[in-house]
């Protein structure tokens, strides 16, 4: 009996877990974007890292952001396990360097993870600066087949701080520094059984000079409901094994009789 139930039991955790196809390495813990698909603006251009640590001091010398790096001393660690992606943009602006992976969600399925992003810049707030406002951005979204369904989380330059500005073009004396961006939670829930592609991205604006560096990291498991279909399956696999063990007893006791 403890066999036939135990043969029950996986069965039922094969239904379940066969109901849907969870995201790959999705804290990279594998230490690699393996089960990602890497896009960069151009041939050579951007940049994709899976690492333990990341600070200012790995911003390289000679560049622009390397003057902000120095001034404002970004670090971060890994929010979960012991590795996260860091994405670079490259030099041709308003083209994104992406990290992108699709899979299938059951409805009520969460996908979450953390995000941060280092890319202060010469932006006026509320015009546009002189320079025309370089305002770097990175920004997570969630496609449904070929459609953007949800942007769960988003971050630019205005939120390191800002010039602010008077008119379009005219800087004021003013300034506002906000500081470096800290890890910061997203979650997102799947309205529907569907095939979904999570997708991380960063970008230049309007700009090719001082690149901009995003960060972003998850737990190593997908929050997971069971398709309906596969509870009944289960309620059923259970039900079956109780009524095996029933009439079991009940021939037992006959044949002792």
């Amino acid at each position: 009996m403890k066999r036939l139930f135990a043969a029950a039991v996986l069965s039922v955790l094969g239904l379940s877990s066969n109901a849907y196809s969870q995201p790959v390495n999705f804290g990279f813990e594998a230490g690699s974007t393996s089960g990602w698909v890497e896009t960069f603006p151009n041939i050579n251009d951007g940049q994709i890292n899976v690492v333990t640590s990341w600070s200012w001091e790995d911003v390289p010398l000679g560049t622009d952001e390397r003057i902000s790096a120095e001034a404002r001393k970004p670090s971060y660690s890994p929010v979960e396990g012991n590795y996260f992606a860091v994405l670079k943009t490259g030099v041709t602006d308003t083209k994104y360097t992406t990290l992108s992976q699709s899979f299938s969600l059951s409805g009520g399925d969460v996908l979450e993870g953390w995000a941060s992003f280092f890319g202060p810049s010469e932006v006026g707030y509320p015009y546009q600066a002189d320079n025309g406002n370089y305002n770097d951005y990175a920004l997570i979204t969630i496609n449904r087949r070929n459609n953007v369904i949800a942007v769960p989380w988003y971050a630019d330059s205005i939120d390191h701080g800002y010039i602010v500005t008077t008119a379009p073009g005219v800087n004021s004396d003013e300034s506002v520094n906000f500081g470096n961006l800290p890890w910061q939670y997203w979650s997102w829930t799947a309205p529907a059984p569907d095939f979904y592609t999570l997708n991380y991205h960063v970008t230049q604006d309007t700009d090719t000079v001082q690149n901009s560096y995003a960060f972003f990291d998850g737990p190593r498991k997908l929050t997971a409901v069971p398709e309906p279909s596969s509870m009944a399956l289960i309620g059923l696999s259970i039900a079956g094994v109780f009524a095996a063990h029933h009439y079991s007893r009940l021939d037992k006791g006959n044949r002792l009789a």
